[in-house]
């Protein structure tokens, strides 16, 4: 049995079910929330950095005020179990920087949320989370929802 599950979340309603998931099935253990900060996928990454000074620290400080935000959310969900999240943050690819956390934190169980695509469409864009599921050192357990056509 898992005595520390990492839950990368996004904000999104499928990482609201991973939270809500490791909260009904791991509450009484310690269940840590990341949100990873990745300049390659973030929506304000084209706006948040150039070639002037300081916008690099200023957009990074931006997305750290939106992961408190999120970790509010996070709580949230995780009130109605009674489970209090331990929060943490990471700057890069997704996956990589989920793996690398886990083994900070010394997790020993992955809950990621994953759309349920095609498996075609999945081997030919990927996601962070199927890659995760390829090469995390520790299980990975995924929660699924199936994408409308």
């Amino acid at each position: 049995m898992p005595t520390h599950v990492l839950v990368p979340f996004d904000g999104s309603p499928l990482s609201e079910e991973a939270v809500r998931y490791a909260c009904t099935e791991f509450g009484d253990r310690t269940v840590t929330v990341l949100y990873v900060i990745d300049k390659g996928t973030d929506e304000t990454a084209a706006i948040g950095w150039g070639d002037h000074p300081g916008e690099w620290e200023e957009w990074l400080e931006d997305r750290r005020d939106h992961a408190r935000e999120l970790f509010a959310t996070a709580q949230a969900v995780a009130d109605e179990y009674d489970v209090t999240l331990q929060t943490g943050v990471a700057v890069g690819p997704v996956a990589r920087m989920t793996i690398e956390a886990a083994e900070e934190y010394g997790a020993d169980l992955v809950v990621v949320g994953t759309h349920g695509r095609p498996l075609l469409e999945e081997f030919l864009l990927g996601s962070a989370a199927e890659t995760l599921v390829r090469r995390s050192p520790i299980p990975v357990t995924t929660i699924r929802t199936q994408v409308e056509d």
